[in-house]
């Protein structure tokens, strides 16, 4: 399988050339500040999951400095921020 890098801004604006790469068999990864933000696989083919467990790994998932302890999901005020929220 075939893979190629490229920027957030590179994605957005050539968007469907990239799908069409991707429904040829190429694997692309999208990169935002020189972080890995996105990987586009090609659905029906074999998945290369050692490379695609690397790339997971590199990217550290999109939370990675995102503090669960102060989430206001957690704790005693959970209940009052997400009455709060559901009036939306």
């Amino acid at each position: 399988m075939n893979t190629i890098r490229v920027s957030a801004t590179h994605a957005r604006n050539n968007f469907f050339e990239l799908l069409e790469k991707v429904s040829m068999g190429t694997q692309v990864l999208v990169e935002r500040n020189n972080k890995l933000v996105a990987v586009i696989v090609p659905r029906k083919s074999k998945v290369d999951w050692e490379g695609l467990k690397k790339v997971m790994d590199d990217a550290h998932g999109i939370l990675k400095d995102f503090d669960l302890s102060k989430s206001p999901l957690r704790g005693k005020k959970s209940k009052a921020w997400l009455s709060r929220i559901s009036k939306y």
